[in-house]
């Protein structure tokens, strides 16, 4: 299993190996308790825009993947169009860039990061990412400050007491 790391716009095909690849990221690096209404929610405006009611101000989404149209993919990106809290200026936020580990030694990561900049230039939006990650963590960020600019950093506490997969963020 290995394509060439080419991203195209996911379809409505895609739904299932999406899925797919968005629970093993969240194994990976989930924080929070799963939501999959909430993640549904996310995926259908992205993936069936036109369903989208008229009148609706709530979020657009574009998730651009690595595969054939409903076939297996082996890697994601998911952007939205964005604001933070103290302005009305958008941005591309990204949600997730997950590649399969069995496609780990591709230049898949490259091309979804490279893949998010196209947004960039696309929308004429800014981008922000970062890394919120359980594995690898180090290495992911080594990979993004070779090809994105650096602005800050995340931190993570969880209460004491929280479940295991909470207290391993904070250790790697």
């Amino acid at each position: 299993m290995t394509c060439p790391s080419i991203v195209r716009t996911a379809k409505p095909e895609d739904h299932q190996e999406i899925w797919r690849l968005f629970l093993q990221g969240y194994r990976e690096n989930g924080i929070f308790t799963l939501a999959p209404e909430k993640v549904q929610w996310f995926m259908t405006r992205a993936l069936a825009p036109h369903t989208i009611p008229p009148g609706d101000t709530g979020p657009r989404g574009v998730i651009g993947v690595i595969g054939p149209v409903g076939g297996t993919l082996e890697g994601l990106s998911f952007v939205l169009i964005s604001q933070f809290w103290y302005s009305n200026d958008k941005h591309i936020e990204e949600l997730l860039v997950y590649v399969d580990p069995e496609c780990r030694k591709t230049g898949h990561a490259h091309a979804l990061i490279d893949w998010m900049k196209e947004q960039v230039e696309t929308t004429g939006l800014p981008l922000m990412t970062g890394i919120i990650s359980n594995e690898r963590t180090e290495a992911k960020c080594r990979l993004y400050r070779r090809m994105l600019p650096k602005i800050g950093e995340f931190f993570y506490l969880a209460p004491k007491g929280a479940g295991a997969q909470l207290a391993t963020v904070a250790s790697s």
